[in-house]
């Protein structure tokens, strides 16, 4: 007994060595704290938004590590993993990391690892490493019996550290280069959208970069930066996905236990054009355009959350001011500056009263006129989603599965002028669905073993896409967030007119990390669509990644 009171005494006592900067949403850890908070093993977690700060994790993780007992063999051997990697932020020692200067390092170790590491408690930490991947990606077209592939190879960069217990900073630098058919490389969001790849035919290059500071005063957080955000319940999210760029913005967090509230403005990239010029050869011009979210959430108990939020989006002039308050009402601030802009509210819930089984919704609301309910106005735009996960089978089988169904209505995300409606350069700032559209998602998540896993996903879409004349003209009728109501198009928009296309979508991807920060994956897409003006696309989509972190 007295032993087990020490060891909480002295977890607890360590918390100032956690680091200020946030884990990457693509970290396992996160799915973990997802299961662990289904199982009643973790309070208060806020799955909604996504990347957390590591303190934040590192406060989970010592729940956790309390109730150790509960957990299975597999997610046991997982926490020692995530001992391992958080283990300066739990313990504030390094004996499970080693750094390329020791004459001791070992690539194969299962120990965490970095090319260069320096500690000094509550005065300065710093973490770097290096980072290299190789994929195949290849595509296989069973229309036209056509098929591609191509080899890419990254290498780059990650610096992260603290300073004075309430300061952090990241960066993270990647340079790459395509061996192979350029358009199959575009079949990765960050190549299909990368400036230096898509500059000129010719080229093959592409590079990324992250970065961001933080300060962290327990109940106040704040950043400036940029790095990748998700924000909505289950594998689809349905207020910010990771289809678009990433963008840079301002953020604040105040937490205080059961009271939450975030806030961001982001920088996007709007509407894009090219300017003749005789004397110089013309130039890219890209529209200017924000983005403004904040969002209020309660915990009414243990078991059931609520939360509400806006998000606006404007463009066409420099940063405005009163968009940068983090608790103006923005719908109304809008209407005070002349109702130029577009603005959301969403509200969502999620309940976890059974235990293995978490219950959550979702409804964005782009427009609504109360007394035009039920019939078919254009105006009323809303997204509406509900879905499970359930971890119910915990004590049988190692396997977590979903059920998710998303409706989007005709118009939303689209607005009048282009540099405010719903994207970032191009791409919806949501998932991959465009408005007049549902979905029915199927997910399932098993582990073999704490380092083998795998996820799968079935997705069936039905979109009423614009119908598209003979000689070019498109009938609008909300199916394309690109294109707002004008003021011709009908009155009327109901869900799924148009041309009613079709897409079963099954995602399968197996993970494996043989030697601690050694990755390897093989994922396979499988696309069976039958879209607009009879266009079939039955293909076969597989990518083999090899990723270490030294």
């Amino acid at each position: 007994m007295i032993k087990k009171i020490f060891f909480v005494f002295l977890l607890y006592s360590v918390t100032t060595f956690a680091q200020n900067d946030y884990v990457r949403i693509d970290n396992n850890v996160y799915q973990f704290l997802e299961r662990m908070e289904a199982l009643h093993i973790i309070n208060d977690y806020n799955s909604f938004e996504i990347p957390k700060p590591r303190k934040e994790i590192t406060h989970y993780l010592k729940e956790i590590i309390q109730n150790e007992s509960k957990l299975d063999k597999i997610d046991q051997q997982i926490l020692e993993d995530l001992k391992t990697e958080f283990e300066f932020d739990l313990y504030g020692t390094s004996k499970n990391s080693q750094s390329y200067i020791d004459s001791s390092y070992n690539i194969f170790s299962q120990k965490a690892k970095y090319f260069y590491s320096y500690i000094k408690p509550e005065k300065f930490n710093l973490f770097v490493n290096l980072l290299g991947e190789g994929e195949i990606i290849a595509q296989n077209n069973f229309e036209n019996k056509n098929n591609l592939s191509t080899m890419l190879g990254v290498i780059g960069g990650e610096i992260r550290g603290s300073f004075l217990d309430e300061f952090g900073f990241s960066i993270r630098g990647t340079n790459g280069d395509v061996f192979g058919d350029k358009e199959v490389a575009k079949l990765r969001p960050d190549i299909q959208y990368n400036f230096k790849f898509n500059e000129k035919q010719s080229q093959s290059f592409f590079d990324q970069t992250e970065g961001y500071m933080t300060a962290d005063f327990k109940y106040l957080k704040l950043k400036l930066g940029r790095d990748r955000m998700m924000i909505g319940y289950g594998p689809i999210k349905s207020i910010i996905d990771d289809n678009s760029p990433e963008f840079d913005y301002i953020g604040m967090n105040i937490d205080f236990h059961f009271f939450h509230f975030s806030y961001f403005h982001g920088k996007l990239l709007g509407d894009t054009y090219f300017q003749s010029d005789s004397i110089n050869g013309g130039i890219d011009v890209v529209g200017e355009k924000y983005i403004g979210y904040h969002r209020i959430s309660v915990d009414f108990s243990k078991k059931f959350t609520f939360g509400a939020g806006e998000m606006i989006i404007y463009g066409d002039r420099p940063i405005d001011f009163s968009y940068l308050n983090p608790f103006a009402f923005y719908k109304s601030v809008e209407h005070a500056n002349q109702d130029r802009d577009n603005s959301f509210l969403f509200f969502d819930a999620v309940d976890r009263s059974i235990l293995g089984l978490k219950i959550y919704s979702t409804l964005l609301i782009d427009d609504l006129d109360f007394g035009k309910l039920g019939t078919g106005w254009y105006g009323n735009q809303t997204l509406f989603d509900i879905g499970i996960f359930s971890s119910n089978l915990y004590e049988i089988i190692p396997m977590d599965f979903g059920v998710e169904f998303t409706k989007i209505d005709p118009y939303v995300h689209t607005h009048r002028t282009g540099n405010s409606n719903f994207t970032n350069f191009g791409y919806n700032l949501g998932s991959i669905l465009k408005p007049n559209s549902e979905m029915l998602n199927l997910s399932i998540n098993y582990r073999f073993t704490y380092r083998l896993t795998f996820a799968g996903n079935y997705s069936y879409i039905l979109h009423g896409a614009n119908p598209v004349k003979p000689d070019g003209t498109i009938i609008n009728i909300g199916g394309d967030e690109a294109l707002g109501h004008r003021t011709f198009d009908a009155l009327g928009a109901r869900i799924l007119n148009g041309d009613l296309e079709y897409s079963r979508i099954f995602t399968g991807l197996l993970s494996y990390e043989p030697y601690k920060q050694y990755f390897v994956s093989l994922k396979l897409v499988y696309y069976n669509e039958s879209l607009q003006n009879s266009v079939n696309n039955n293909q076969l989509q597989t990518y083999f990644t090899v990723s270490v972190k030294l």
